[in-house]
């Protein structure tokens, strides 16, 4: 095998907007009515943002074998004293992922934003840190199973000498497109090009991950950069592999690879409306309940912070909500006692636990 030379972008001559032409109806239906069931939210959609993210950074990092339950992450962001590299790896992804969305307000999606984005990832002493955090390869690399050499990979990325012809090309496809193509689709295409051109040592599935809720945000699909389909590519990663591996060889390939994509979209939408639905029915039901137990206007603050954090400390929620430490605690032993919350009854650093939100994000 030869380094791989993609086609570059735009790619009119390869697509075929009639084969993914329902998916691409479902799927714009769907994250329109997820976008406008967010901003309905009985506790605001900023607060769901959290934990949605941080549910993408665990998916995300496992597609990439990264072992490590949301939970963990979320106990490992209080406590950062017992060392788990996994959970720094995921915590990386979210603080890359917020990164992003504040930098658009400065600058385009670009090489500038890629190369943070991947110093980020790679910081903190998680694996990979070693591996020019923050620039484009200056080395071969290839793909393929554990093991393998350049001579068994299952596909070897273009050379490192034309990586920044390719990312040149990239950007000026996400700035300037000269396609008439539907925003979903043209994140699918630039997704599938980054993972080709794979410009990092390591970090380049996630990197592109991320790409995904940036891009769309960037256009105005979305409010936020709120829209994350790792969950879908990992339960279905060897077909999500075989697809992008698909856009790299002659035939329908591109045109396969956008109708995955489009009916994973439509997959994790559908999902995440139907969890916002439970969501709001749960906060309903357990703020009625602490409202009639703690005679308080900060109730509906405390309430609201357990969404955004479903782990969390006393010091946590008293930062996040300005309640003083010893009410927050006489606030949580109330709802503790009635079984809303649970913790582990350490006496030094206790952590509650809003297991019922837990139950629904997992």
């Amino acid at each position: 095998m030869k380094p791989f030379k993609p086609y570059e972008l735009p790619i009119d001559e390869q697509i075929n907007p009639m084969e993914f032409y329902n998916e691409l109806i479902n799927a714009s239906t769907n994250v329109g009515k997820y976008q406008v069931m967010l901003k309905k939210t009985k506790i605001n959609e900023y607060f769901l943002i959290t934990p949605f993210s941080l549910q993408e950074a665990v998916q995300s990092s496992k597609i990439e074998g990264t072992q490590v339950t949301l939970d963990e992450v979320l106990e490992f962001d209080i406590d950062k004293n017992k060392k788990n590299n996994d959970a720094q790896e995921v915590l990386n992804y979210y603080n890359a992922l917020n990164y992003g969305e504040n930098a658009l307000e400065r600058y385009p999606i670009s090489t500038r934003l890629f190369k943070k984005l991947h110093k980020i990832l790679m910081s903190s002493g998680v694996r990979g840190q070693n591996r020019a955090p923050g620039e484009y390869r200056s080395i071969q690399n290839f793909i393929g199973p554990e093991g393998c050499t350049l001579e068994t990979a299952t596909f070897i990325p273009p050379q490192p000498q034309l990586v920044d012809q390719y990312m040149s090309n990239l950007e000026k496809y996400i700035n300037n497109p000269k396609d008439s193509l539907h925003p979903l689709v043209r994140v699918a295409i630039i997704h599938a090009q980054f993972e080709t051109i794979h410009p990092f040592l390591d970090g380049n599935g996630r990197i592109g991950r991320i790409l995904i809720p940036l891009y769309l945000y960037d256009v105005n699909l979305i409010d936020y950069p709120n829209l994350f389909i790792s969950e879908v590519l990992e339960k279905d990663k060897h077909k999500y592999y075989r697809m992008l591996n698909g856009t790299r060889k002659e035939g329908n390939g591109w045109n396969e690879w956008i109708k995955f994509f489009l009916e994973s979209v439509n997959k994790q939408v559908t999902k995440n409306i139907n969890l916002v639905e439970e969501i709001d029915k749960l906060y309903k039901r357990d703020l009625e309940k602490a409202m009639g137990l703690i005679n308080s206007t900060n109730v509906v603050d405390l309430v609201k912070t357990m969404y955004q954090k479903p782990i969390f400390d006393v010091k946590t929620i008293s930062s996040l909500t300005g309640i003083p430490d010893t009410t927050c605690r006489r606030y949580l032993s109330t709802l503790e006692e009635e079984k809303i919350i649970f913790s582990d009854n350490k006496m030094r650093n206790r952590k509650y636990y809003y297991y019922n939100l837990l139950d629904l994000l997992r």
